[in-house]
């Protein structure tokens, strides 16, 4: 019996194996089937083992009578055999690839064999045939046999000197609704058929969602059988918007969590609004909207811009007793019903006034009392006095009675005293609020503390009328302003005879290129400087320059861009005026003339070599009306020293002149060259781009292995940087394959991210993977420039010979080149070869200066400004000499400076990668209209607005919503503690960054420890949490010569928080103080310097972008309201300032003090949310909060908090 149950379990375990092995081998056999049909599918698309050639030529063969021509798109029918056949796709003539749904209803006809007669369609310039359509399907074997290989090559071979019957194409538009979004296609309902589109091969102007009305741009069929021009579809070319309205007006009416309502009639999704930029209900918004079926919505926003914000309630101060509340009052405004009267309500309570307690200095203490009078018959009995939002740091405690909590009886017509004891914690003004409560009705009151040097200033600050003088102050520098526009106009308009000065060095008369000077049109001139009003400037340059009025397209991209740099040189011209003199002389000095500046150092702009002082003398009693421009070659601590012409120079014996100063405009005119040049040189495609276009085949077919190492050609090829993470490496990857065509890559580093890291990367594997190579590194600074040369010598994989730092012969001059990269500098000679001698000059420290073609342009890497690599452009490198352009730290620059080096790589060959973050700080423009008008947007945020680079979460939902062909975005953050970071992710970065530094095994975290005496007392906070909010209430200044603003209370305070860093070891090079105003900045430095204590750095937050510190503080400097509509308008300083304050708040490693005025602040909604954080954190200390932040107690629904006492 065992044995039987043993056979027959064995029967059965060998049955079982027996059909696991042959479902194995089905699954194996449909593995290859697969693989098999993939590799014919790429044979037929790519064009292997055919004769495509034969089908080309007997197409594109002349016809008489056809409408056949190889410079146009064909449009033909012809008959073919079908010579492959799977289940969704086919062949015709071993050549031709079809989808089975061009067949429609002859589709179960098909056979391999069989004659079909097709509709085609081939696009110029392009080797792609797309079979439109199947119209006839003839089978000529009629066995179920299949026909032999002969004989199917004889059918061909018959069919191919049939003569294709050409048609004419014409584009058409159709009207359609999408009813599906696909990741890379739409399906669009229209009056013909359901089409099928996918988004990688049409140029669309917008992100598609279902629901949109659309028209689709089609190349069609047409010939006399078409009378209502419609024809057969032939290819989908474009989508676009039914109906667009631009810049609409409109009211956010509702906001969910993921999308809202503007106006009622039209609903947007959140990945719309702009990143920092919070709605509220209200809220006025600038929308493009495009006509969609949503019901009950018919438009949807696709583009939006905040316009006006439905501000908060501003709270300030009042004085006491200016207001009145009623009492006795429920929260909906009924009397309550168990109460005697609405006249005891009133009058049975009085409580003191608000009060204010003045101190001169820290640390100080004093009490106060506040008394409660019963002006009733029956006793009236305090439940509690509560403090709203206490917090661990409050300056006021209540002494008598002893506990807030103690309940206490009042008899009829009789009093009681409230003892507050009140400490000075630190400086400015704060404002603290207590309720007491009482059985049927609460009364509220509060103690303002004011902390100054001076009682008398406190006095007087708290005094002051809300009329204040700075209005005039500020009309003052408006009319100042004026003033210097008319003097720069009349000096622009002197014209005479000009002795030119000697230079640095000798003028090259011979140059491969010479570049147009591009002078200032004379009537844009007058126009901007003479205008009584800017209203009126405005009206008139707008009207010599329409454009200025337009969107930027390719029509109008070389003059609108050519008036704002036009714009931006005037204004410069304007400001230089600063520099002019009545009346001065000059000292001898050697060979020089010397001219002394004060403040030289701090003026802006800055006085570099090379510029020019025109001396003018209009005493003179002779008839000599010359003037005599002296080259500056020297710029000293407070002098310069100049070189005029030498019969000047040698007669001068110390009479005065008139001084004029000019700046030498080399780099405002190689700006304008390349606006002129880049449409001709890289396109439209390039500039506005609609489409992904790729390339035949990419640069490099380099790939990740299952490591994330490179592979190349089945090698293996090694990184360089070992520390670099998964999406550095494939940004790296995509970048070396390169497969978009004629379009720049993007490399989006938000702060912290490793960008510069990648980019040093990137090149290094581009010189060693493409031997052909050679690199322009652009950058908008020379800081920018060195940080990327200093990597590079640090990877250790180049020397001397194989890259070179351009500089100036300014940074030599003023000893500004590091003296580790100086032997790979070089300075320029433009001269062409063969034109002047070779003088090229080798220093002692191994720079090499005036270095000629032979020698620069030869290196695999050159790096510098991009203004600099600019003069490259007069060397007369031939096309395609640079092979690819890289520019670090691409959002810092304008359009115009950016493709200043991109005039140097090739169109076909060339590569472009920009570099850098759309959400830190823009360029610096000193022109506001030009800024106004788009002259401060990058080429890189610009790029990141067009289509195929907008963020598509549906599409790419693995690379943070980009095409990984033309955009990565970094997100491994290696600055931050995760409390720190947590801020800017969630405002600016879609909460996409992650932390690498640990909260709690980190460097970073065991200093924050060790800080942790310094920081405010409480249980909640977690111990990592490294930012906080300082509030202050001050008052901030303006001097009647300056707009800048300066708070010396917050400036006291920062001061005092750096000491005590000091007292806890910290060094100051370890701090850094942030602040949006130069005076603020100089007012911080005297405190430093005053009390003789090292500082740390001091800076505007441009000075900080691309810098990290362990501390940072930050000083916001406003506190008054007066202003804020004004500071709203034009984002001044912080508030409404969103990139300014992603700067400044991402520059810290682990701690963070931010010092301003809530009340202020809090109108801005970047501000409020971190503001917020800090608050949930127990992380705030100093003056009140606006209400929006009270945690005050809840009220019974028949009770109200009163604001002022029940008798009034």
């Amino acid at each position: 019996m065992l044995s039987f149950f043993k056979n027959l379990w064995d029967s059965m375990d060998a049955e079982k194996q027996k059909r696991l092995l042959a479902e194995k081998l089905e699954e194996e056999q449909r593995h290859l089937d697969t693989e098999i049909e993939k590799e014919e599918n790429e044979k037929i698309k790519k064009g292997e083992n055919f004769n495509m050639q034969n089908v080309l030529r007997s197409i594109n063969a002349p016809q008489n009578g056809t409408l056949s021509s190889n410079d146009a798109d064909k449009c033909f029918q012809r008959l073919g055999v079908i010579t492959s056949l799977k289940s969704n796709h086919g062949t015709i003539d071993h050549a031709i690839f079809f989808e089975i749904e061009a067949a429609g209803g002859l589709a179960s006809e098909l056979k391999v064999g069989c004659h079909v007669k097709y509709l085609a369609y081939q696009q110029v310039h392009s080797d792609h045939i797309k079979v439109v359509q199947i119209n006839e399907v003839s089978e000529l074997f009629w066995d179920e046999s299949m026909p032999t290989t002969e004989k199917i090559e004889q059918q061909i071979a018959e069919l191919r000197n049939e003569k294709p019957t050409f048609f004419n194409t014409h584009q058409r538009n159709i009207l359609g609704l999408i009813m599906e979004r696909k990741p890379s296609a739409i399906v669009v309902d229209t009056e013909h058929k359901l089409m099928n589109i996918n988004l990688d091969t049409i140029e669309i102007d917008f992100i598609p969602q279902a629901g949109d009305r659309v028209y689709i741009c089609c190349n069609v069929q047409s010939d006399e059988h078409f009378v209502n021009r419609q024809g057969e579809i032939l290819q989908e070319v474009s989508v676009h918007p039914a109906r667009l309205l631009k810049q609409e007006k409109c009211e956010v009416r509702r906001l969910n969590t993921d999308w809202g309502v503007l106006n009622n009639d039209c609903y947007f999704t959140l990945d719309v609004v702009p990143n920092a930029c919070k709605l509220d209900v209200g809220d006025i918004v600038l929308a493009d909207l495009i006509e969609c079926e949503r019901d009950p919505y018919i438009w949807r926003c696709v583009k939006l811009s905040l316009l006006e914000r439905k501000s908060p309630q501003v709270t300030t101060p009042s004085k006491a007793g200016t207001t009145s509340s009623k009492a006795g009052t429920t929260s909906n405004g009924e009397i309550p019903s168990d109460m005697n009267s609405r006249k005891e309500s009133n009058h049975a309570i009085t409580v003191s006034d608000d009060a204010r307690c003045i101190f001169s200095s820290t640390f100080q203490t004093k009490r106060i009392e506040m008394v409660i009078k019963n002006n009733i018959e029956r006793n009236m009995r305090v439940l509690s006095i509560d403090f709203l939002g206490r917090r661990r740091d409050s300056q006021v405690k209540l002494v008598d009675p002893e506990h807030d909590n103690t309940a206490f009886e009042i008899p009829g017509h009789s009093s009681r005293a409230l003892v507050f004891e009140v400490e000075s914690k630190f400086y400015g003004e704060s404002r603290e609020f207590f309720v007491i409560k009482f059985e049927k009705f609460r009364v509220k009151r509060s103690i303002s503390v004011v902390v100054c040097e001076t009682e008398v200033e406190a006095e007087a600050a708290l005094a002051q009328s809300n009329h204040s003088t700075i209005n005039g102050l500020n009309g003052g520098v408006q009319n100042l302003r004026q003033r210097s526009r008319y003097y720069a106009n009349q000096v622009w308009s002197n014209k005479g005879e000009v002795i030119p000065g000697v230079g640095l060095a000798t003028k090259r008369r011979f140059l491969s290129l010479r570049i147009a000077y591009y002078e200032v049109p004379e009537r844009l001139r007058n126009a901007y400087l003479t205008s009584t009003s800017r209203q009126e400037m405005i009206d008139s340059v707008e009207n010599m320059f329409p454009c200025l009025k337009e969107e930027l397209n390719i029509k109008n991209y070389t003059i609108r861009f050519q008036t704002l740099v036009f714009l931006e040189e005037i204004e410069y011209f304007v400001n230089f005026r600063n520099y002019d003199r009545e009346r001065a002389h000059f000292t001898r000095d050697g060979e020089f003339l010397s001219l002394t500046i004060e403040n030289l150092s701090e003026r802006r702009p800055s006085l570099v070599i090379g510029d020019t002082v025109r001396a003018i003398n209009p005493w003179s009693n002779d008839n000599d009306k010359r003037s005599y421009d002296g080259v500056i070659h020297k710029v000293l601590f407070n002098r310069i020293l100049l070189k005029f012409n030498e019969g000047f120079q040698s007669k001068y014996n110390g009479e005065d002149f008139r001084l004029e100063f000019y700046y030498s405009r080399f780099s405002f005119r190689k700006q304008h060259f390349a606006v002129n040049r880049i449409i001709k040189h890289l396109g439209e495609p390039f500039l506005f781009p609609s489409r992904v276009h790729t390339r035949e085949e990419p640069q490099l077919q380099i790939e990740l292995n299952s490591d994330d190492n490179l592979m190349l050609q089945d090698k293996h090829y090694p990184w360089f940087n070992q520390m670099l993470n998964p999406i550095q490496k494939r940004a790296i990857r995509n970048i070396l394959r390169g497969e978009a065509k004629n379009m720049p890559y993007v490399i989006f580093g938000p702060p912290g991210t490793g960008k510069t890291m990648t980019l040093v990367e990137t090149m290094l594997q581009l010189i060693k993977l493409i031997p052909s190579s050679r690199l322009l590194i652009g950058t908008p600074s020379n800081g920018s420039a060195d940080l990327i040369a200093t990597r590079l010598i640090e990877s250790k994989q180049l020397q001397p010979g194989d890259f070179v730092r351009l500089v100036s012969q300014n940074q030599i001059e003023k000893e500004l080149v590091p003296e580790h990269l100086m032997p790979y500098c070089a300075t320029v000679d433009m001269a062409a070869d063969g034109t002047c001698d070779d003088s090229m000059i080798v220093t002692e420290s191994g720079m090499k200066l005036r270095c000629q073609m032979k020698y620069l342009g030869r290196h695999r890497m050159t790096i510098s400004t991009c203004t600099t690599l600019g003069n490259f452009l007069q060397m007369g490198f031939p096309t395609g000499h640079f092979t690819h352009v890289l520019i670090d730290e691409s959002g810092q620059c304008t359009e115009p400076e950016v493709i200043v080096p991109l005039c140097l790589v090739s169109q076909t060959r060339g590569q472009v990668i920009l570099a850098g973050d759309p959400h830190q700080l823009p360029a610096i423009v000193i022109n506001r209209f030009a800024t106004d008008r788009g002259l401060s947007i990058s080429l890189l945020e610009r790029i990141l607005g067009r289509t195929p680079y907008l963020r598509d979460v549906m599409r790419f939902p693995d690379t943070s919503g980009f095409d990984p062909r033309l955009v990565t975005k970094l997100l491994y953050n290696y600055r931050s503690l995760p409390s720190i970071l947590n801020v800017y992710s969630e405002l600016f970065y879609d909460s996409e960054l992650r932390p690498m530094v640990n909260e709690k095994s980190s460097r970073e975290a065991e200093m924050l420890k060790k800080l942790d005496v310094l920081l405010p007392l409480s249980e909640k906070r977690p111990k990592s949490h490294g930012i906080f909010f300082y509030g202050t209430r001050s008052e901030n200044k303006q001097e009647s010569d300056s707009p800048s603003w300066f708070n010396p209370l917050e400036a006291r305070n920062v001061f005092l928080m750096a000491i005590k860093l000091y007292r806890q070891g910290i060094q100051p090079e370890n701090i850094g103080i942030i602040t949006p105003y130069l005076k603020q900045v100089k007012h911080l430095r005297t405190l430093f310097i005053e009390a003789d204590i090292a500082m740390p750095k001091i800076g505007s937050v441009e000075e900080f972008q691309g810098q990290e510190r362990d501390i940072i503080l930050i000083s916001t400097v406003r506190s008054s309201h007066k202003f804020i509509n004004s500071d709203l308008r034009h984002s001044l300083g912080f508030v409404q300032s969103a990139k300014r304050m992603n700067v400044a708040i991402s520059r810290a490693r682990y701690l963070m003090f931010i010092f301003g005025n809530p009340h202020l602040l809090y109108l801005d909604h970047c501000w409020r949310s971190c503001i917020k954080y800090c608050v949930d954190n127990e992380a705030y200390l100093g003056c009140d909060l606006p209400d929006d932040f009270d945690s005050r107690p809840e009220l019974k629904k028949d009770e109200t908090i009163l604001d002022q006492d029940v008798s009034k």
